[in-house]
């Protein structure tokens, strides 16, 4: 069992830090649900202070994307409040306020949901001097829960412990743990808004026993790719045969982009989670792959934008008084 370690001395405890927690990319093709790899941007920021008064308290930050700012309803807030009950804290004996900067867009495909989960949820286990994964595995995913209907650890794993993670038993929370090659992600954001809520609504309920058999192959191919650093065999087997079939009709210029990237010299192209995001892996040429991917977009008169990316490091504190 992995144990969240904190950059801090635990005798003096802080009563304001700042968190981070970044975008995440899940599925990562075949891995419906079990395969989450953190992204090193972008990130969500948030201020955390105990206060005297009971209660959660929430401002969302007009510089960041929209998020609701009823504290019931936002899933950074809800999971710092679910983080204290599971540390056995009342927050009619202690407050907290949050204000949360969003910078990973919702609806994005780029698990916008579980990175606010996740640094609420690590924001208050730091503050509260709480290292248990599970638990905190746990807060995020309560929090998480509320955007997607039903909790799911594929992000939130990935966002909160950093590189490429595995969901091996989600009534568990049992998760492993992959530190992945040095390599470069090139994402494409179309203007598009997905609910995950709706895409998740899209996923057959059945599937022929020959699409199961391939993804089990494409899957073990990504994990002992990643293992040994062999990018191009996990660029050949980021294959979904399940959930974008399903999505890609929400995806107006999916199959453009995709002819357009792999024509840029792209080894792989896939749907971040529900989407509308896109990723490519290539070992070169990314900035033509962005371009080439904005462009596929144009034709089909969506707007789009493009960045390239790390695997991230996970949920982290930034500053502490």
């Amino acid at each position: 069992m992995l144990t969240i370690r904190f950059e801090k001395d635990s005798d003096s405890l802080s009563s304001r830090i700042r968190v981070e927690a970044s975008a995440t990319i899940a599925n990562f093709g075949p891995g419906y649900d079990t395969f989450g790899l953190c992204l090193d941007k972008p990130v969500d920021v948030i201020e955390m202070d105990i206060l005297e008064k009971s209660g959660i308290h929430l401002e969302v930050a007009e510089e960041g994307y929209s998020s609701p700012a009823d504290p019931e309803h936002n899933t950074a807030s809800v999971a710092a409040k679910e983080m204290m009950r599971l540390a056995g804290i009342s927050v009619d004996a202690v407050g907290l306020e949050l204000k949360l900067l969003k910078g990973v867009r919702p609806g994005s495909g780029l698990g916008s949901s579980a990175s606010s989960a996740v640094a609420g949820a690590f924001g208050a286990a730091t503050l509260f001097d709480v290292s248990d994964q599970r638990k905190i595995l746990m807060a995020a995913a309560h929090g998480e829960g509320i955007a997607s209907a039903a909790p799911h650890l594929d992000n939130i794993s990935s966002c909160l412990l950093g590189g490429f993670t595995v969901v091996l038993d989600h009534e568990k929370y049992n998760i492993l743990q992959i530190t992945p090659p040095d390599m470069k992600i090139v994402i494409c954001l179309p203007e598009i808004i997905i609910r995950t809520i709706d895409a998740r609504m899209l996923i057959p309920k059945t599937l022929p026993i020959n699409k199961t058999v391939f993804h089990v192959g494409w899957a073990s191919g990504i994990v002992h790719g990643l293992q040994t650093g062999d990018i191009k065999l996990v660029a050949s087997c980021i294959r979904d045969e399940i959930s974008v079939p399903a999505r890609k009709e929400l995806v107006k210029g999916f199959e453009i982009a995709r002819s357009a990237a792999l024509a840029a010299g792209a080894l792989s192209f896939s749907m971040s989670g529900s989407g509308p995001a896109v990723f490519c892996l290539s070992l070169a040429d990314h900035k033509a792959i962005g371009e080439a991917m904005v462009e596929g977009f144009a034709r089909a008169n969506i707007q789009a934008s493009y960045f390239i990316a790390k695997p991230g490091g996970g949920a982290k504190l930034i500053e502490a008084e």
